[in-house]
């Protein structure tokens, strides 16, 4: 096998097809994956199928691994310079039908002709050269298959024997791998195979096999682009018409978000926007309400519900200053202070009145006596004199006269009462009850608490707030109970912790239902209201596509699949194929090739049609060579020739690309003369027969006639072209069965004559002991004498005229004159015996089977007969 490197070096000396198919390998590693993996499979199969499409699709977006073009799978340029013959084709196994123990094989010089009726096998041995040379794509209907009967077939597998440069080779085929390199310089040649073909515009054309290949793949290029704009073109129309014809604002930003989507738009900013606080619904819900009521009584309304958000404010910050730490300090500390002084003033009390009658001198209860006996004094009893009235007076508090010892005591207790520890009792007094007194005040009560809420959840619609708010009152009136119950106790014991309330939230309500009622009573196009408006759609918009999140995130993913199917599309462009092509146009379709497809029309007498190859116009950027009428170019030649002429002219162009290589390998024809007449297939016989003189020629066909046509045309050559013929039979369950010698119609008169004595010597025994075999032999040879018999008489006349031709040679005409009434009489005489060596008599007659010698007798009267008449007719032809 030949590197790259020798390819490119055999390609600049040589402009031929193996080494435009040896550049391409070397051209498609700048190509994309699937280009490479397309390529491989166009030079194995020489055209697409859906599956291939299918794969090839998957390659180009990525899903799917390709295998990339190599020289393996084309035709080795060194091969080309080689000389490659066949030798034999054997081993078969698992092809058809075919029998494994068969061997095939060819002449090494000369024409061989592989003769097979249908069913024979004779197609299963010609697919597999066809697999093995490589050097013409079989197409798609070449498939090799196996024993349809077989229930455990295996791979097709063969050998091949054959010579390069005088050394012989033999290699081993199994389907599906490449064969040896050298045999691809074999080409081969059918009607799939032909580089002329009718096209949709029934112009027939010339594509050498690179160009073909190109071709196909700039067609596929196009079709991957189409099958690539058809799954983008599905995605799109899978939109939501709510992404398509969105209902949101453009200006808000949801409405842009939308606008922009892109393939790379984050999902994460889809999420944020979709994403409304219960906060942000009551906002809209409020946006709403006050936006289309009468703004005039909305906004009246909202200034009542500002004041009555404020008083709360007041309410609830009053409370909470109350219940603060310092506040509760304080009040424990006023609460000491009167503790302080009451027991100095008691202890004081203690040390002056411990020898009175009644205790408790100086205490609350006491106190209170006291000062009411003071106003009473001063106010009623002796309203113009100090307390306590002692002199010419009664006691105010028993109505008796005062003695000196009543006198003295009153004298002492109002002493006690001015006393400075009374006084600082008194002082430290008031200033705890008017601390308890506020401290009491600031208290809500909880009906209040009830009233901030119901109107912060139902009026102002703030739900949160309003939980906010009653939490937050209710831990600070449980903190104040607390407070009022335990701040004369042990100053040890903690009160419950303070609950802070919501006063920003408050106070920014209150602002909320501010600016809401300043854009109400704003005219319609003002700043403010124009931001109640906008801040209204934004939420609103959000709200929208919270309903359609999961449709949005999809259309992100669908623009991602949209994006890799374009980015996948840029490699469907056809550019470099074009230029490729152009280039090994100019060098395969050259002046000397269109010169030589000339030569080759004239040959194979399609000379009067006046046809040649003519550059024609592009396909996808392929160069096309169309056959064109010389006189007529702008003709459908597709038109105008016929099937057999296609198949004329598809022969001229095969042979004209040998023609101008140096190459003298084997070449290969399967059923090179279908479709047409005698008068073409002679002509195609006599080409053949010249190519048979310098290089093997192969060809498979069943089709006797040609095969007569081809031993007369090499006969008729000088010097005379070897010429050689194998037959191929089927069995009873098997075909494929070999043999070297020409089928038997085809066999010469003396070589069937021999066969049957043959047969009747090797099986007479069978008379003396086995009577059924004898009668099978009898049988045998009887219908082999008739046909015999008739192949005589064509022989006898062959000078004028043969056998399966419609050619008239009159120079034979005196050889007739060599045959005589008693020849005609004993040709039907001994026709008539053959016909009656076994007789049809009723059973119960019994006659016995023919003797040996009777048998014997007719073959000798058989070989007599053509003896004598051809020495006569050699005799004549003489004179």
């Amino acid at each position: 096998m030949a590197t790259i490197a020798q390819a490119s070096s055999v390609e600049s000396a040589h402009g031929t097809e193996a080494a435009a198919l040896a550049s391409i390998v070397t051209w498609s590693q700048d190509c994309p994956a699937w280009h490479r993996d397309a390529l491989r499979r166009l030079c194995e199969r020489d055209q697409l199928e859906a599956g291939d499409i299918d794969g090839l699709l998957a390659i180009c977006k990525k899903e799917a691994e390709g295998l990339p073009l190599t020289l393996e799978n084309v035709r080795d340029p060194a091969a080309g310079l080689a000389t490659v013959t066949l030798r034999g084709l054997h081993s078969v196994q698992n092809v058809n039908a075919i029998v494994p123990d068969q061997r095939l094989s060819f002449d090494k010089i000369g024409v061989t002709v592989v003769y097979g009726d249908n069913g024979s096998g004779k197609s299963g041995y010609a697919r597999v050269l066809k697999k093995v040379c490589r050097a013409r794509s079989t197409g798609r209907a070449e498939t090799i298959h196996t024993n349809i009967y077989d229930s455990n077939p295996g791979i097709p597998t063969a050998a091949i024997d054959f010579t390069s440069n005088g050394q012989n080779h033999s290699a081993a085929w199994t389907n599906g791998q490449p064969a040896n390199a050298l045999l691809s310089a074999v080409s081969v040649f059918d009607a799939r195979t032909a580089n002329v073909h009718v096209s949709q515009t029934n112009d027939v054309a010339y594509t050498p096999l690179p160009l073909k290949i190109l071709a196909a793949l700039a067609e596929a290029c196009q079709t991957i682009k189409t099958r690539l704009n058809a799954e983008i073109g599905a995605l799109q129309r899978q939109t939501p018409v709510a992404i398509s014809q969105p209902t949101c604002k453009l200006g808000t930003e949801v409405g842009k978000l939308i606008a922009g989507l892109k393939s790379d738009t984050p999902p994460a900013d889809v999420e944020r926007l979709a994403m409304l606080s219960e906060a942000e619904r009551n906002r809209l819900d409020k946006l709403n309400g006050d936006l289309a009521a009468d703004p005039a009584r909305t906004a009246t309304r909202l200034l009542a519900l500002k004041a009555k958000v404020g008083g709360f404010v007041t309410s609830l910050e009053t409370f909470a200053a109350a219940v603060s730490d310092d506040s509760a300090q304080r009040l424990r500390e006023n609460a000491a202070v009167l503790n302080t002084a009451r027991a100095m003033a008691a202890a004081a009390s203690t040390a002056l009145f411990a020898s009175e009658p009644l205790p408790n001198i100086g205490s609350d209860t006491w106190r209170a006596l006291w000062e009411a006996a003071r106003a009473y004094s001063t106010a009623e009893a002796y309203p113009e004199r100090t307390f306590p009235v002692t002199d010419d007076a009664v006691c105010v508090l028993c109505q008796q006269d005062l003695d000196a010892s009543a006198a003295d005591r009153m004298n002492r207790f109002e002493a006690f009462v001015k006393d400075e520890s009374k006084r600082r009792e008194a002082q430290a007094k008031t200033a705890y009850e008017d601390a308890l007194k506020a401290f009491r005040e600031a208290a809500l009560d909880p009906s209040e608490i009830s009233t901030m809420v119901v109107c912060l959840r139902d009026e102002v619609g703030d739900e949160a707030l309003a939980r906010d708010v009653r939490r937050a009152a209710l831990l600070t009136l449980r903190r104040h109970r607390r407070i009022d119950r335990h701040h004369t106790g042990d100053q040890a014991v903690p009160f419950p912790a303070r609950e802070v309330p919501p006063l920003g939230k408050l106070r920014a309500q209150a602002e909320d239902l501010s600016s809401r009622a300043t854009g109400l009573t704003a005219e319609a196009g003002s700043e403010a209201r124009r931001a109640l408006i906008a801040e209204r759609d934004e939420l609103a918009d959000r709200l929208w596509l919270q309903g359609i999140k999961a449709d949005v995130l999809a259309e992100i993913g669908r623009r991602k699949e949209i994006v890799a199917l374009e980015t996948a599309g840029k490699e469907t462009a056809t550019n470099r194929i074009t230029t490729k092509s152009t280039e090994i146009a100019q060098q395969l379709v050259t002046n000397a090739l269109r010169s030589q497809f000339a030569r080759e029309v004239a040959r194979l007498e399609i000379g009067s049609l006046a046809i040649e190859l003519k550059q024609e116009r592009s396909n996808y950027g392929i160069p096309k060579f169309k056959v064109a009428l010389t006189r007529k170019p702008e003709a459908n030649v597709g038109e105008v020739l016929s099937e057999g002429e296609h198949r004329a002219v598809a022969l001229a162009a095969f042979m004209a690309e040998l023609a101008t290589t140096d190459s003298r390998s084997a070449i290969v024809f399967d059923d090179p003369v279908s479709s047409l007449d005698h008068m073409h297939r002679d002509a195609v016989a006599k080409r053949l027969a010249v190519e048979g003189q310098h290089r093997q020629v192969i060809v498979f066909t069943h089709d006797i006639a040609f095969l007569f046509m081809l031993d007369e045309a090499c006969r008729g050559r000088d010097p005379v072209t070897h010429f050689a013929i194998r037959s191929i039979s089927r069995g009873e369950d098997r075909a494929g069965y070999c043999n070297d010698n020409p089928p038997l119609r085809a066999r010469p008169l003396h070589s069937v004559i021999a066969g049957m004595q043959s047969k009747l010597d090797n099986e007479r025994r069978h008379f003396e002991g086995n009577q059924p075999e004898w009668e099978m032999t009898v049988r045998s040879l009887q219908e082999q004498l008739r046909t015999t018999w008739e192949r005589a008489v064509e022989e006898i006349i062959s000078p004028v005229l043969k056998r399966l031709s419609n050619k008239v040679t009159t120079p034979g005409l005196a050889q007739l004159t060599a045959i005589t009434l008693d020849d005609c009489k004993a040709m039907r005489a001994a026709f008539g015996r053959c016909s009656v060596l076994l007789h049809s008599e009723a059973a119960p007659l019994n006659k016995p089977l023919p003797h040996p010698d009777a048998v014997q007798a007719e073959i000798t009267a058989l070989r007599d007969w053509v003896t004598s008449l051809q020495a006569r007719q050699k005799a004549i032809g003489l004179v």
